[in-house]
């Protein structure tokens, strides 16, 4: 049993801390070194309890469904409480082979409205978010993004970097920033990505409903009625995934409406839109795809999600290096090296068989220097050979070395921070 006792804003009114006890066996599930927090950049002490408990229970509740324990507060916004069973039910879908219980235990349902019509949505500057901008970009949403999710918290430098550059951009300048700063990755133990066979917690399972639920209290004070979160995936690609339209629309509260965009394109179809929306406009920014802990540049341009958008440009006829990277003609050994040595994933694979695809047809791609030797390059991934790779990989993965790795890892997670900032 999860209780939330309370909530408390602190640092004038622009933190929520939330107070809870757990009991029984779930008290493994959570880091009670650093509990759950989040903060704003805005002053939210006039929200409503009700609304200010969700963000607290957006991350709670899955794992009490796959973790098996109850969750009691004390009120809650009424549409959310609504909105909790349909959540369930779609990630029960998603997991036949789970038996998700745990429930929600509610004192008071409160029905709340916003006032304004409003819109906002979360910002990371990568292909899907900046897609997502451009096919919303009349609306001027108000641009928001979460330092804690894809940039740990302690990683003050990164975190700056990504500050100046969304402050800095010309094509975002009339939009308005908002930051918030949470531990969603971080208040719970490795027991949590325990809970799945195959490991992948937050990209499986947390991150849509996180993310989303992160905002009510923004929401209520800045009159968002509208929020928008990228699609990661389309419906080409049956995989299990924590950010989808049936989860993220499902999410409401103070009959705040969230849309799941884009997910009827492909991610090759919005490096497409995204170089036309560039071309047409006359406008250069960078994407932002990269968050490598070895990364000393604005993307490490040598990462396998750095490469698949690079060359999604490239395709395009156009100079990746006007977008954010730092690449030449060396670029293809590069990329085969890379992907030779990694390791690979359904949707690692769709993407890559997108790029085949999107080759095939490609009459001018970019050039750097050879055209001959990269044409060549062209060729072999237009006939399948990373494609091939890729599913090479995936055929022959040893899922419990995996596992075995990943609990060692934790058990002895001194031993490797030490190792990670040696490779710094």
């Amino acid at each position: 049993m999860l209780t939330l006792n309370n909530l408390e804003y602190k640092d004038n009114g622009t933190k929520l801390v939330y107070d809870y006890t757990v009991l029984g066996d779930a008290k493994k599930f959570f880091n009670f070194q650093d509990p759950y927090y989040i903060k704003f950049n805005d002053d939210v002490s006039q929200t409503p309890k009700s609304i200010a408990v969700i963000p607290f229970l957006a991350n709670m509740l899955p794992i009490a469904w796959f973790g098996n324990f109850n969750i009691s507060v004390e009120e809650l916004d009424q549409d959310f409480y609504d909105a909790i069973s349909k959540l369930k039910t779609e990630f029960q879908k998603q997991y036949p082979t789970y038996e998700l219980t745990g429930e929600i235990l509610v004192n008071k349902k409160v029905k709340n409205v916003i006032a304004g019509g409003k819109s906002a949505m979360l910002f990371s500057g990568g292909v899907d978010a900046y897609a997502t901008y451009i096919r919303n970009f009349d609306k001027t949403p108000d641009l928001v993004t979460i330092h804690g999710a894809d940039i740990e918290i302690d990683d003050k430098k990164q975190w700056s970097d990504f500050v100046s550059f969304v402050e800095t951009e010309n094509l975002l300048k009339r939009n308005n920033k908002k930051f918030i700063e949470t531990n969603v990755r971080t208040f719970y133990t490795y027991h949590v990505e325990l809970l799945l066979k195959d490991l992948g917690w937050w990209g499986k399972v947390q991150h849509g409903l996180s993310l989303i639920g992160s905002l009510a209290p923004l929401a209520y004070i800045n009159n968002y009625t509208s929020l928008f979160i990228a699609s990661s995936y389309t419906d080409f690609i049956d995989i299990a995934w924590g950010s989808t339209p049936a989860i993220d629309q499902s999410i409401t509260w103070a009959g705040v409406t969230v849309y799941h965009d884009g997910y009827e394109l492909k991610r090759q179809d919005k490096v497409d839109l995204i170089t036309q929306f560039s071309k047409e406009k006359n406008v250069n920014f960078k994407l932002r795809v990269c968050y490598s802990e070895l990364r000393d540049e604005f993307n490490c341009s040598n990462c396998e999600k750095c490469f698949r958008t690079i060359l999604g440009i490239i395709l395009n006829g156009e100079d990746p290096n006007t977008y954010g990277f730092n690449v030449d003609g060396k670029v293809y050994q590069k990329l085969f090296r890379v992907l030779q040595g990694g390791s690979a994933s359904k949707g690692q694979q769709y993407f890559w068989w997108e790029l085949m695809e999107k080759s095939k047809t490609c009459e001018n791609p970019f050039i750097f220097e050879d055209s001959t030797q990269e044409l060549n390059a062209l060729e072999r991934i237009k006939t399948g050979e990373i494609h091939n790779l890729l599913e090479s990989k995936i055929q022959n993965q040893n899922k419990t070395s995996s596992r075995i790795k990943f609990i060692l890892m934790n058990k002895f997670s001194s031993f490797y921070k030490f190792y990670r900032n040696l490779r710094k």
